[in-house]
């Protein structure tokens, strides 16, 4: 087993791993039987299922990452296995966000979409969780206690989205600047290049320049050995 592996098991085995776990399948499970009580096809299901567990994914990655505020200045071996067992950890609750839409809707098969857009919009599912997952590895590198992390998962995001479809009502910089409107465009399954140039910008602003800064930020801020 990899480290990677090894982290991905112990968020999942511990106390909060088991009680977000809980928490994040029941999101899903909830708004998937919400969404295909009015016979919704496939595509309206998924939407809402997605974007529902993309609240608490995010706190996965702050817990994998909590600790190294308190141990010596990590180095790359090991914040990049903290990295890719937090996405492992994304890309199963996409899919397993997909497999309750497909479930829900298995009775109206007539309105599902062709083949092709079905495995777009997987995809896109799988892009939109590990977007929130990068999200919560950021915020839990750049903040020392885990609660100010999480709230900041959610709050942060929400509230740049309120200010800027108050200043952008058409919603066009909600869309390029803010993981929620990125990740409605996403789930669509109809990319264009206004989405796809959008999905570039989110990840840079959510994803990599969070991530970059908390690094450092741990590594300025780290205990030393005397």
């Amino acid at each position: 087993m990899t480290s990677s592996q090894t982290l991905a098991s112990h968020l999942i085995i511990s106390w909060r791993g088991c009680l977000l776990a809980t928490t994040t399948l029941r999101c899903g499970a909830a708004t998937a039987w919400i969404a295909a009580r009015a016979g919704a096809a496939f595509p309206d299901v998924l939407e809402p299922v997605e974007l529902a567990m993309s609240v608490p994914v995010p706190f996965f990655g702050v817990l994998a990452v909590a600790d190294l505020h308190q141990s010596q200045a990590p180095s790359r071996r090991q914040v990049t296995p903290r990295l890719i067992g937090a996405l492992v950890l994304a890309l199963g609750f996409a899919l397993i966000g997909a497999l309750l839409a497909a479930t829900v809707t298995v009775p109206h098969r007539d309105v599902w979409p062709p083949a092709g857009r079905t495995a777009m919009l997987v995809t896109a599912a799988v892009l939109v969780q590990l977007i929130a997952q990068l999200t919560g590895i950021g915020w839990g590198l750049l903040l020392r206690h885990s609660a100010v992390a999480m709230a900041a998962t959610v709050l942060v995001p929400m509230t740049v989205t309120v200010l800027l479809s108050g200043i952008d009502p058409d919603g066009g910089l909600v869309r390029w600047l803010t993981p929620y409107g990125n990740a409605r465009s996403l789930l669509a399954g109809k990319p264009t290049p206004a989405t796809l140039a959008g999905l570039g910008v989110v990840m840079l602003l959510w994803g990599v320049l969070p991530n970059l800064l908390g690094t450092r930020h741990v590594n300025r801020n780290a205990p030393r050995c005397r």
